[in-house]
């Protein structure tokens, strides 16, 4: 057996999803054999985290990312300085809750016609208290629902937009929430169809792919017809026992599926700064 993989260990974080990964130095390039069980272990848990980690250069940080897949750029996310690959998630001691982005459950940018696959988000630099971030495991939600509506589900499709964020209509906001300062004109009112069931092209599991943010309405329905449905999906978001609620550690990496998963930030560290950096894995067009 390969050394660096006999030191490698997953330990399961919850009954619902994620796993703890042990035993690896993100600061040097993955093998083959490390990279193929960390893919099995994220197909399976949804949610790893990288514990005993050094800090990461900007240079470490995207190649551990680009070991899954290649770079995804998002139009309103923060870049960081010099680094057109790396993005930031910046709450300042001043900001209050209004101006901290992702407190919805939400995918990220399910708006666009291929969303991404994956996000690897590093802790730089993290409040004394607080600033855990929310998982849930989608397919579980899907799982959960009776075979009826399962069926009818499965053939839905649903509309998804970024009106709510920065379309039209929102540009009378006050503050805009920790964005990009330039965001490409229109993106916010296109809409994209996604099938409200989507599977996983590994393993095959079916998950649940609506969420408060980007889904305006099922195709074909109206979005006052659509939100008494949309509302009860939404309501198993906040099922214990469908996710789980991530602590962050300085220079924890943690990388979580974006297609089968959706994630809230938990905003309890006013008055304190918390910095975390990112990169984002290209997606498929959902199926």
């Amino acid at each position: 057996m390969n050394a660096r993989i006999s030191t490698l260990r997953i330990e399961r974080m919850t009954g619902a999803m994620g796993a703890r990964v042990y035993g690896v130095d993100l600061r040097q390039p993955l093998d083959e054999q490390q990279r193929e069980a960390i893919l099995r272990a994220f197909d399976e848990h949804l949610l790893l985290t990288f514990h005993e980690q050094e800090a990461l250069s900007p240079e470490e940080h995207m190649a551990f990312s680009e070991n899954f897949g290649p770079h995804q750029d998002l139009p309103h996310i923060p870049l960081v300085d010099g680094y057109p690959k790396l993005q930031k998630v910046f709450a300042a001691a001043s900001h209050v809750k209004g101006q901290v982005a992702g407190q919805n459950w939400h995918s990220d940018s399910s708006f666009l016609p291929a969303p991404p696959m994956a996000v690897a988000m590093r802790a730089v630099e993290l409040p004394e208290f607080g600033g855990d971030t929310a998982f849930v495991n989608m397919q579980l939600v899907y799982e959960s629902l009776s075979p009826a509506l399962q069926q009818m589900l499965d053939g839905m499709k649903a509309v998804h937009s970024a009106t709510r964020l920065f379309g039209a209509a929102s540009k009378e906001r006050a503050v805009q929430v920790n964005m990009r300062e330039k965001i490409e004109e229109g993106v916010g009112d296109r809409e994209q169809l996604h099938p409200v069931v989507r599977t996983h092209p590994r393993t095959g599991r079916k998950g649940l792919f609506v969420n408060r943010v980007y889904t305006q309405r099922f195709e074909g329905w109206t979005a006052e017809e659509s939100a008494p449905l949309l509302a009860y999906l939404y309501s198993l978001f906040d099922k214990p026992e469908f996710g789980l609620r991530a602590q962050w550690h300085t220079n924890m990496m943690l990388m979580w599926d974006n297609r089968f998963t959706q994630h809230r930030a938990i905003f309890d560290y006013s008055g304190q700064r918390r910095l975390l950096v990112r990169t984002t894995i290209q997606g498929e067009v959902p199926a």
